[in-house]
């Protein structure tokens, strides 16, 4: 086995009807889970500190700033660290997980860069017969994130984890190592795949809302960033009609390909204590 260790960065808020699956499905994949919580005000936070005291890998922690999630992996520059960047809404499959790991930790990528699973996005979910449908990446975006730190000196500029595009690679290395599982292998032999929920309802307290889909960190930053409270509103109003209508980049991105039916019972197994 190789020395690497896997390291999960979190960037959650309001995600209280998927938090608890998704931190679960990953925490025997990880070494460490790092949570950051911007400004939850349902029960994520909560449900986080609770797992916590079951699972002492997991340190979580509340932060102002998308960008203090950049800040807290770091550290992990220049190491043999995977960082795998998970968000509220992405439930793993820990199984394949387990096989993903043993893969990784022998050295099994490496040479690469990043690493690209498959993705089911999920537009209607319906646990009781186990089964969700959805479009599948390809031909929607990929959007797993496990990138190999080893290779890299740092990440200037990064508005939050794992984003932005001035990365500093090592001598020899380069963004072009990128490793795209998913067109290799489909869906159903996948052992790294995930069920992205953006087009559902991720907390309770969102019931009630006719929007389902959300504004990411950057989104609401550029709203803040506006001189007027009329200019934010505007903004705002454009970017809620756009997502009403299926014209905002989600929507785009998201909802490529024929609809699917997937038996997700994988993705589901009982809770076991840690």
């Amino acid at each position: 086995m190789s020395d690497y260790q896997i390291v999960g960065i979190m960037l959650v808020r309001n995600e209280d009807v998927f938090i608890e699956r998704a931190i679960r499905n990953i925490v025997d994949f990880c070494d460490r889970i790092i949570i950051t919580d911007h400004q939850s005000t349902d029960r994520t936070f909560e449900i986080c500190t609770q797992l916590l005291q079951e699972y002492p890998k997991i340190d979580a922690r509340r932060i102002k700033s998308p960008r203090e999630s950049a800040i807290a992996i770091e550290p992990y520059f220049g190491t043999n660290t995977w960082i795998f960047g998970v968000d509220g809404d992405e439930i793993y499959d820990p199984q394949g997980l387990k096989i993903m790991r043993g893969q990784l930790l022998e050295g099994a990528f490496a040479r690469d860069w990043c690493i690209f699973g498959n993705v089911l996005n999920i537009i209607s979910l319906n646990l009781k017969n186990m089964t969700a449908a959805g479009y599948l990446a390809p031909p929607s975006r990929p959007i797993t994130k496990l990138y190999n730190f080893s290779l890299i000196n740092g990440w200037k500029n990064c508005p939050e984890r794992l984003h932005g595009d001035e990365v500093l690679f090592k001598e020899g290395f380069q963004v072009g190592l990128r490793n795209y599982l998913y067109r290799e292998i489909p869906w159903d032999e996948s052992f790294f795949r995930l069920l992205h929920m953006p087009f559902l309802t991720r907390s309770l307290q969102d019931r009630r809302r006719i929007l389902k889909t959300r504004l990411n960190p950057d989104e609401l930053l550029r709203i803040d960033g506006k001189t007027t409270r009329l200019g934010k509103k505007m903004k705002l109003l454009r970017l809620q009609l756009s997502q009403l209508l299926g014209l905002d980049w989600k929507h785009k991105k998201y909802r490529r390909g024929p609809l699917v039916e997937k038996d997700v019972r994988a993705f589901f197994p009982p809770f076991s204590a840690g």
